[in-house]
């Protein structure tokens, strides 16, 4: 019965993984032809003319980012990437549970005999191991745009590594935080719009702690402080004592996020639609 759970997992996402995976691909590759279009004298003087709360905001030295991988770092923080990688997480973990309850199907999966927890975990492993090949297929797309572009001189692909797991462990933390919203609710929009919401007040926040000295302690409020992949792929010397603390930080909320999620799910009481 396991095995039906783990087919169902598969097919139900698997059109948005093969849109999201091929969107990536094709971004990362655009992105490194537009760079080259760019002079690396034009970048530096761009960066010379950004004013301090620009570079307070960036989080990263300059020096660092006036270089080729400076440059192609920016795709790990870009809004499309960060928006298909957050529509990878809020999508399919929305439908965990108020998904399920909103188009009716839950009540009748839930009558198979097999426990509850197993709608959880399964899911959040198909979709963990696809969220994988998803920032994969991000990199890949770099590397062959370098390839193809012939800019790849300096760059070392192995170097953007670092930023691929960071992303990897910021969408599977908004994936739990996701799940665990859509197993205490029955409408799977209302989750959709609540996971958006703690993302985009998580970045607020990330954004006043970075900029507002007196309160960078609001840092810890945010669970995107941990996500820093242009710093773990620039600066590899503080990156060798970050890396496991910013990535083990979103894998625990992550974690903690499926946990809550079945939890919720064994205890509850599943509504009929109306």
């Amino acid at each position: 019965m396991n095995f039906a759970i783990w087919k169902k997992a598969i097919r139900d996402g698997w059109s948005q993984f093969l849109v999201s995976g091929v969107l990536l691909f094709g971004f990362a590759w655009l992105f490194v032809w537009l760079n080259s279009l760019v002079s690396m004298e034009l970048w530096v003087r761009l960066l010379d003319f950004l004013p301090p709360f620009a570079v307070r905001l960036i989080g990263i030295p300059l020096q660092a980012l006036a270089s080729p991988m400076g440059r192609l770092s920016v795709v790990f923080v870009h809004i499309v990437p960060l928006l298909i990688m957050m529509g990878w997480a809020v999508g399919r973990n929305s439908e965990l549970v108020s998904g399920g309850i909103s188009n009716g199907t839950l009540e009748v999966l839930l009558t198979v005999p097999a426990r509850r927890i197993h709608w959880i975990w399964i899911p959040a492993v198909v979709w963990a191991c696809q969220t994988c090949l998803l920032a994969g297929a991000l990199w890949l797309g770099l590397i062959v745009g370098v390839r193809v572009v012939g800019t790849g001189n300096g760059i070392g692909y192995i170097e953007f590594l670092p930023g691929v797991v960071n992303l990897i462990c910021m969408t599977l933390c908004l994936s739990g935080i996701t799940a665990a919203l859509s197993a205490a609710d029955n409408n799977r929009w209302r989750t959709i719009w609540l996971a958006t919401g703690i993302f985009i007040i998580a970045t607020i926040i990330k954004m006043v702690a970075r900029m507002w000295e007196p309160g960078a302690w609001l840092a810890y409020l945010s669970f995107l402080s941990a996500f820093e992949p242009q710093l773990l792929i620039l600066v590899p010397e503080q990156a060798a004592r970050l890396a496991w603390r910013y990535n083990d930080t979103l894998l625990g909320v992550g974690l903690l996020g499926y946990v809550l999620a079945a939890m919720l799910l064994a205890r509850r009481d599943i509504p009929v639609p109306r």
